[in-house]
């Protein structure tokens, strides 16, 4: 994690992007907007623009490829047979042969040709830098983005997905609208959403996975008119999906400096305990013991342990959705009262309420 240290800090803009081949944009929107604010530059608001396309679209693709080719797949294990829903979710999710997961794993590389279109190519691209973006969308580009996006919904999201308009179905605001729609029509509940809902209830994936019930966003995409001269002070009020920490019950602001890396059961010798990620020192690895003769004193992992002003806490999808149905949300933010209520009314934390809110965000980024 010391992989730049005494480096160029513009090498964050090409090494940590690389570290990964699904998530690079994410990890260029952050080292470029670090550089940003270490530098005091300025940014236009086609710059932010730009680059909170890249990483919406990157965030877009990656919802329909994980769904059908990482998680829905095991939906579609024999453990299940005995489930009424099991044959159709054969028929849909089974790995290269189902019907829809062709198709949703088709549709996924439709939004990264829009990050390439912008960025140049995808993965790894370095289109954002300190002080904005190296492009500058002409007519055709931005006309060709749309095409795509527009193909992306007609191909995948409403009819096969949604089986409805993306704004009919930003109009449920609660659980109880959810169930209502998955009523209203056949479209609706015959959909693969619908089809999720009916049978990861049926299959119990709402009564496992609970997690620690605490969650922290940092928050993204970044207001064009609101973060032009960026600070670290600053970049709470600019977001648009909004930062902060949810202990079960309310909603808090978040600040950085209230995260805390500990190591008491890694693997590291001489390493003081509870730092922010700014203090901490160069880890230093235990020293190599045979099977037989170690002695592990609790430690079990290479990994740190980074609570957040003590907690232990969730990030992801999840958090992110409940991030967003924060009433005191400002006006320019994304307000969605949806998940918080549906997180509430199936009781907490599970695996189901989990799927739910990552596949809940490719309509809502689609209208963001």
């Amino acid at each position: 994690e010391k992989i730049m240290a005494g480096k160029d800090p513009q090498s964050g803009l090409i090494v940590t992007p690389r570290i990964c081949g699904i998530c690079g944009g994410s990890h260029l929107y952050c080292s470029s907007s670090a550089l940003d604010t270490a530098w005091g530059t300025k940014l236009s608001p086609n710059a932010l623009l730009l680059r909170a396309i890249g990483q919406a679209t990157e965030t877009i693709q990656s919802i329909p490829r994980w769904f059908y080719a990482i998680f829905a797949t095991d939906m579609a294990n024999k453990k299940f047979a005995d489930k009424p829903l099991y044959k159709e979710v054969v028929k849909r999710w089974a790995a290269y042969v189902g019907e829809t997961f062709q198709i949703g794993l088709t549709a996924s590389g439709l939004p990264v040709q829009v990050y390439a279109l912008f960025g140049g190519q995808w993965p790894h691209s370095s289109y954002m830098v300190p002080g904005g973006v190296m492009c500058a969308p002409t007519l055709k580009d931005i006309t060709r983005a749309h095409a795509i996006m527009t193909q992306f919904k007609n191909d995948w999201l409403e009819p096969v997905w949604l089986g409805c308009t993306i704004e009919r179905y930003l109009e449920i605001k609660s659980w109880d609208d959810m169930l209502a729609w998955m009523e209203e029509s056949e479209s609706h509940k015959n959909s693969d959403l619908g089809l999720l809902i009916r049978a990861g209830l049926e299959f119990g994936l709402d009564t496992f996975g609970k997690g620690v019930g605490k969650f922290l966003a940092f928050g993204t995409y970044l207001h064009k008119d609101l973060y032009n001269n960026p600070t670290i002070e600053g970049r709470n009020k600019a977001l648009i999906s909004s930062s902060g920490f949810f202990d079960g019950e309310n909603w808090h602001e978040f600040d950085h400096l209230k995260v805390s890396e500990h190591v008491k059961h890694s693997w590291y010798n001489n390493q003081e305990d509870g730092l922010h990620p700014w203090d901490e020192p160069l880890p230093t690895p235990a020293k190599s013991q045979t099977l037989h003769d170690s002695d592990f004193d609790g430690q079990y992992s290479w990994a740190k342990a980074p609570p957040y002003d003590g907690h232990s806490v969730e990030a992801g999808p999840m958090a992110r959705c409940i991030m967003n149905g924060n009433p005191n949300n400002l006006d320019h933010q994304i307000k969605d009262p949806f998940f918080i209520d549906a997180y509430r009314k199936l009781g907490g934390a599970s695996v189901f309420t989990r799927v739910l809110a990552r596949v809940h965000e490719a309509p809502r980024l689609y209208k963001l």
